[in-house]
């Protein structure tokens, strides 16, 4: 979604443009604090499933919650008791009449659904908790896992509520006299107003319908606010009943899970992709803002984003990126024999990176093009780190195609399963993997690939251990000297050994080296706060590093780690430049300059191809 900000944003704000001249409704006033809202604060925020944010007009202004607090008070009671006990309570029908009226089942005097008064007062009742203090307690704990925020309630609103709800007080009577509620109605009631009276923005809003959209998980904290077998459950009564009376009209022309509430917020809910919330305090007949009801019209059918709209699923919509190794290598750098070997077989090791949901209807159609493009591969990696979730029929389907090429003998790695907790039950159960086996041995893709590669080089007979010495005449840097001048390099060299972890170049540090690799491997690492460090790069015997700093004579760019034991010829830059006694001479350091520009030239053509492959 990150390539379609300057769009979305410059879409949101054509639409508070366009709606803001709509001056339709009038605030609710029966409740009196919410009399005094601004009839023209008007916002929109948007959240997509991938963490982006986007808003316009007062997204930052607070206001009550209201009747939006149901669906999510709601989830909580499913969570707390489970879904039996709380329908044996709580109906799940549309009731075709307003909120406030009361809805009773003949018979069993259960609510309709649980988003009407009547069943958002039941629900307040079921959740855990022996006083309303409790219960209201985990109510915001439950609400600032989808907002990612902690929440307040605005007592005046509470009061206000509390003093006028004369209705609702009735209705609670009713549900004690059902057997819905059990024990003093007061406390359903009190735990009711206190949650329609939390105050939240709108963009906290668009934040709480897009952790619905992403299946239960907040996309920008990552934290689970609802199990995944719940979420559907939400998401239908909202279809359903989520806009009172006129939710038919709604599910009919707009097509998404939504919810209303009489302090002018509406959220709406795409699964898989965004949620979408509105702020507007002016309301129709029915309790429902005008603005964002007009709002969530336009945004439905320009983008065609109703639930029920769905294109042809393709593989473009799941896989992400394929390529093969012989346009992009792993981040272990390698000498020249070792990169021109990959170069012209790599295409031995395809790559698949997929996105999104690998269910039943797209499983099948990607798993075709994977075996189409990979027919002629000895080694096939899926990566699965971008896959926002999978279903059965996609485990079977990865077992299906790990079979048929181990019967071809060919070999299928995973990656980005540490969360697919469900996929990987499966596959050990059903595909057996041996203790030895790489299908599920490598976590980070990258990692796979380097194996890939090592057993392609192995069977090429290439060398490609870590731990073994190479020779300073090995290096590439050193490719264009003769043995004169290599030696005469090598004495110059102060040799320097560093253990496992430990720091060979740390990022930021004024040190302009250039440093020969003889002995282990080493990785380049950058930093991006809070001490997390992603690894670009690995670089065994026979490479370097530093080239770049010696050249610019700036502070290191990146942290460079010991992976193992490691011996290095460090050539100093007073060295390099003659400064020193017995510096390179003048021949010598153009013959290394020359050698520094020819590598730091091949590997920005490498970049390129790698960037083509990806980019097409």
């Amino acid at each position: 979604m990150a390539d379609y900000a300057p769009f979305l944003q410059n879409y949101l704000d054509s639409l508070h443009q366009k709606y803001a001249e709509l001056r339709d409704g009038a605030v609710a006033d029966y409740i009196p604090e919410l009399a005094k809202a601004e009839p023209e604060d008007f916002a929109i925020a948007l959240v997509t499933v991938d963490g982006h944010v986007y808003q316009v007009g007062e997204s930052r202004t607070p206001f009550t919650i209201q009747s939006i607090s149901k669906p999510f008070t709601y989830g909580l009671a499913l969570q707390d008791l489970g879904v039996e006990a709380v329908r044996a309570k709580v109906n799940v029908e549309p009731s075709g009449e307003a909120f406030n009226q009361i809805s009773l089942e003949p018979g069993t005097g259960r609510p309709r659904n649980p988003l009407i008064n009547a069943g958002a007062i039941a629900t307040a009742g079921l959740v855990k908790g022996d006083s309303p203090q409790q219960k209201i307690a985990r109510v915001l704990d439950a609400y600032a896992q989808y907002t990612g925020s902690p929440l307040t309630i605005n007592d005046a609103v509470y009061r206000s509520e509390k003093s006028t709800g004369h209705r609702n007080r009735a209705i609670a009577h009713l549900l004690l006299n059902a057997g819905i509620i059990e024990g003093d109605p007061e406390q359903a009631l009190d735990t009711y107003f206190r949650q329609c009276s939390v105050e939240v923005n709108c963009r906290d809003l668009a934040m709480m319908a897009a952790t619905l959209a992403n299946l239960g998980v907040n996309p920008v904290t990552g934290v689970r606010a609802l199990t995944p077998d719940l979420v559907p459950r939400v998401l239908s009564v909202m279809a359903t009943c989520g806009m009172y009376d006129a939710s038919g009209e709604w599910l009919y022309d707009i097509g998404m899970p939504a919810k209303s509430g009489v302090g002018g917020g509406l959220i709406a809910v795409l699964p898989g992709k965004l949620g979408l919330a509105v702020y507007s305090p002016r309301l129709n007949a029915r309790g429902n803002t005008v603005r964002g009801i007009a709002v969530c019209r336009s945004f439905s059918a320009e983008l065609r984003l109703h639930s029920f709209y769905q294109e042809r699923f393709s593989s473009g919509n799941v896989i992400h990126a394929s390529y093969d190794a012989a346009h992009v290598h792993s981040r272990r750098k390698r000498g020249d024999q070792a990169t021109a070997l990959l170069t012209r077989h790599g295409a031995q090791i395809r790559v698949f990176e997929l996105t999104g949901e690998l269910m039943f209807a797209t499983a099948e159609i990607v798993a075709s093009q994977i075996g189409r493009e990979s027919a002629d591969a000895r080694y096939l990696i899926v990566d699965l780190k971008r896959v926002a979730s999978t279903d059965t029929p996609a485990a079977q389907l990865l077992v299906w195609l790990r079979r048929s090429m181990k019967e071809q003998g060919r070999t299928l790695l995973l990656t980005g399963t540490a969360d697919k907790y469900g996929l990987v039950r499966y596959i050990k159960q059903h595909a057996r993997p041996a203790t030895d086996d790489p299908l599920l041995r490598f976590e980070e893709r990258d990692d796979a690939l380097a194996w890939c590669e090592e057993e392609l080089l192995t069977a090429a007979g290439v060398s490609t251990l870590v731990g073994a010495e190479r020779p300073l005449a090995d290096q590439p840097l050193c490719h264009n000297l003769d043995p004169g001048e290599v030696a005469t390099l090598e004495g110059l060299l102060d040799i320097q050994h560093f253990k496992p972890g430990e720091l060979v170049c740390r990022e930021g540090e004024e040190d302009n080296s250039l440093y020969f690799l003889l002995a282990g491997e080493v990785g380049i690492y950058l930093s991006f706060g809070h001490e997390q460090r992603q690894c670009i790069a690995k670089i065994a015997a026979g490479g370097s590093f530093g080239e770049q700093a010696l050249l610019e004579q700036r502070p290191r760019s990146a942290n460079v780690i010991a992976e193992t034991p490691v011996k290095c010829g460090v050539l100093r830059p007073e060295v390099f430049e003659g400064h020193a006694a017995g510096g390179l001479g003048d021949a010598l350091r153009t013959r290394l300059l020359y050698s520094i520009a020819r590598d730091l030239s091949g590997k920005l053509r490498m970049a390129d191809c790698e960037i083509r492959s990806l980019s097409a």
